[in-house]
């Protein structure tokens, strides 16, 4: 259902050409046409005369007054810029009655993701993060977590640890496409999740809060020595579901069949990447090992580059068969420093287009 966009109300625009609304004041929408469900008034002085496409491309707030047919009218516009490199990335914006209170803006947090290429242009498992300052408002994070630079911070590996259990398949799924997305030629693509993260990361008191994010890969040259990925991110009701993720059925049973499958696992589990190696979800007994999965098995891997070679082949045997594979003998440092020698045995996951497999590990 549509939510009409009128006066005295935030809209928040997104998309490549900024006419996308995904939020009116604290109601999640869309993402829709802002011009099918703006009103004739908003839809005027926002969108027909420009202000959002200039405030986005001058990337400055904007309090302007406004007449229209002898009324005084406030248009605010507020660009959300990517907490490093300011590229703008949504608006916040709304047309109000002079005399009338500005309600308070909605609670809107960017983020950016740099991923390094290698020599061939692919993405690499090094990466950063970068959080502005509302962003640590949603999860309840103190600032004082991570590295403050002018005006935005670079979180550490903590941060990819936030998303709920239950969750971070489809997170990372996305994430992997978004990277993609990122290659040349192919930047422009807008992506929308929403999905569960655990706030509070630091402090006694946890929580849990279920969020909407928005994200984009920014054009990427042929030269660039990494990818970079802008969003931003807000707090949605529990009932509210992304679009792609209602008519994405089968994968989420997928998902769900496979959530279950890791709670019982004895032996430590991942769903990973075929070709990439990242790490997808892990299970309870994988994190009990101390195993991470940022920079996925690529990084874990305690060994020389035919090591890679072979986990390489093992995966590319796992694909599109539900059989298990041979065993091979590798050495994984977990995330205290300590290496462990392992065997790790792979099967693919069907319903994921032959990309993802599940690899056991057994001493």
């Amino acid at each position: 259902m549509s939510i009409p966009f009128d006066v005295g109300s935030w809209g928040l625009f997104c998309g490549q050409d900024l006419r996308r609304l995904v939020l009116v004041d604290d109601q999640p929408c869309g993402p829709v046409s802002a011009r099918k469900v703006s009103r004739s008034l908003t839809r005027r002085l926002l969108l027909d005369e420009g202000r959002v496409a200039r405030a986005a491309q001058d990337a400055k707030h904007v309090r302007e007054e406004v007449s229209h047919a002898g009324t005084q009218w406030v248009v605010r516009l507020h660009p959300v810029g990517s907490p490093r490199s300011a590229r703008t990335v949504g608006v916040l914006a709304g047309v109000f009655p002079a005399e009338a209170s500005i309600p308070d803006l909605p609670l809107v947090g960017s983020w950016e993701w740099e991923i390094e290429r290698d020599e061939d242009g692919e993405p690499t498992p090094r990466r950063r993060t970068y959080w502005d300052r509302n962003l640590f408002l949603i999860y309840d994070v103190d600032p004082g977590a991570a590295q403050q630079q002018r005006g935005y911070w670079e979180v550490g590996e903590w941060a990819n640890e936030l998303v709920d259990q239950a969750d971070q398949m489809r997170v990372n799924r996305s994430i992997r496409d978004g990277i993609r997305d990122g290659l040349p030629g192919t930047a422009g693509v807008y992506r929308y999740l929403t999905y569960h993260v655990v706030t509070g990361y630091g402090s006694p008191v946890r929580g849990r809060r279920h969020l909407r994010s928005v994200g984009t890969a920014a054009p990427v040259a042929p030269n660039d020595d990494k990818i970079v990925l802008l969003g931003l991110s807000y707090e949605v009701p529990e009932t509210f579901r992304d679009m792609a993720f209602e008519q994405d059925d089968s994968a989420a049973r997928v998902d769900d069949v496979l959530h279950g499958v890791m709670g019982l696992a004895r032996e430590p589990m991942a769903v990973v990447d075929a070709m990439t190696l990242d790490v997808l979800m892990t299970s309870p007994s994988w994190r009990r090992e101390r195993l991470g999965y940022v920079g996925g098995l690529r990084g874990l891997v305690d060994g020389s580059p035919e090591d890679l070679v072979e986990l390489h082949a093992l995966m590319a045997e796992a694909v599109g068969s539900t059989e298990p594979t041979r065993a091979v003998r590798v050495r994984l440092r977990r995330t205290n420093g300590s290496v462990q020698e392992v065997s790790i045995t792979a099967t693919g996951v069907p319903g994921t287009r032959h990309r993802d497999v599940v690899v056991r590990l057994d001493s």
